[in-house]
């Protein structure tokens, strides 16, 4: 083959190449729209996950984002993030958060560029449920001795609604351990609970516990039961020099040799005037005590318990006006 004819084949075949592009571009031929794969699902809570995809752009910049809900509806969208121009399949991943616990959400990816816009297919996952856990308080605290005391609180976490839950109790010295006290109830639509009990006549320590599976236990709280006094007096002294007979119970009657201590209001502070011990315990089953005060002016007094163990907390008298001399 002679060169002439060889640069007349290499030019035949350069305007055969462009004769083809050409009439690719005259039948209006456009690069394909974007491929987009959803993905699975990864760190799954009660409220929040990760959703993923595989985007890839078929060589134009794209955009992509996520549709997810609780229907094939969806009705949120996450914001749209730039996917790296290329001709092969990337990785997109979206973290979503304010979701509802122990629910199914489906998803899926679109993909937007130039060519066109691509849809992945719908996929699921379910949110975690929220542990139950028990929150408890008692009121009032301390509760007088005998007194009523409510103990309430809420269990909270997913199905926390209806469910029964029992009061348990651990009575001073606290080496008993807990037992049930009264019967099982159930919690209201919003996880809340209530016990009353009665008559508190000692220190004790209580905690609510469901009859869940997995069951849950309250933390503890420490019920101060103190002690119940009453206060009154007898004057035995002249307007020059004052005193008075303070004589008053104490209940419950086992607490004999408790400290009796009387105070007098002196501006805004109790301040000691006076003191004793209780006696045995009289027919109506409390304690009595009974002391002599010499004090300058008249006022406002007041009786402060300090029980003799553990059993009940300390606790103080309503104040009492003393002249300590006859009227007149």
């Amino acid at each position: 083959m002679s060169m002439r004819s060889l640069r007349v084949g290499q030019v035949l075949v350069c305007v055969i190449a462009a004769l083809v592009l050409t009439s690719a571009t005259a039948l209006g031929t456009t690069p394909p729209p974007p491929t987009a794969t959803t993905g699975t699902a990864s760190s799954i809570e009660a409220q929040s996950a990760v959703i993923s995809a595989t985007v890839n752009p078929e060589g134009a910049a794209t955009e992509a984002y996520f549709q997810y809900g609780t229907s094939t509806s969806y009705g949120a969208e996450s914001a749209s993030a730039a996917v790296p121009v290329g001709s092969k399949g990337v990785v997109v991943a979206e973290a979503i958060s304010s979701l509802i616990a122990n629910k199914t959400y489906h998803y899926r990816i679109v993909a937007v560029n130039a060519n066109g816009t691509t849809t992945g297919l719908d996929a699921t996952f379910k949110t975690t449920k929220i542990p139950l856990s028990l929150a408890i308080t008692a009121d009032p605290s301390p509760a007088t001795y005998g007194g009523v005391v409510v103990v309430e609180g809420t269990l909270a976490g997913t199905d926390s609604g209806n469910q029964p839950v029992a009061l348990q109790q651990n009575p001073f010295p606290y080496t008993a351990g807990f037992t049930q006290l009264g019967n099982t109830e159930l919690t209201d639509a919003t996880g809340a609970y209530a016990f009353t009990i009665g008559s508190v006549l000692m220190n004790t320590e209580y905690r609510v516990v469901s009859l869940t599976t997995p069951s849950v236990i309250s933390g503890v709280v420490d019920e101060g039961d103190a002690i119940a006094g009453t206060l009154g007096s007898h004057a035995l002294g002249s307007h020059a020099h004052p005193r008075a007979r303070f004589t008053g119970t104490v209940a419950p009657g086992i607490e004999t040799d408790a400290k009796i201590a009387i105070e007098k209001l002196d501006g805004t502070v109790w301040k000691l005037v006076g003191g004793t011990l209780t006696s045995n315990s009289d027919h109506n089953g409390v304690a009595t005590f009974s002391t002599v005060v010499h004090f300058r002016h008249a006022g406002f007094f007041r009786l402060y318990v300090q029980p003799v163990d553990g059993a009940h907390v300390s606790d103080t008298s309503a104040p009492i006006y003393v002249r300590g001399y006859p009227k007149g």
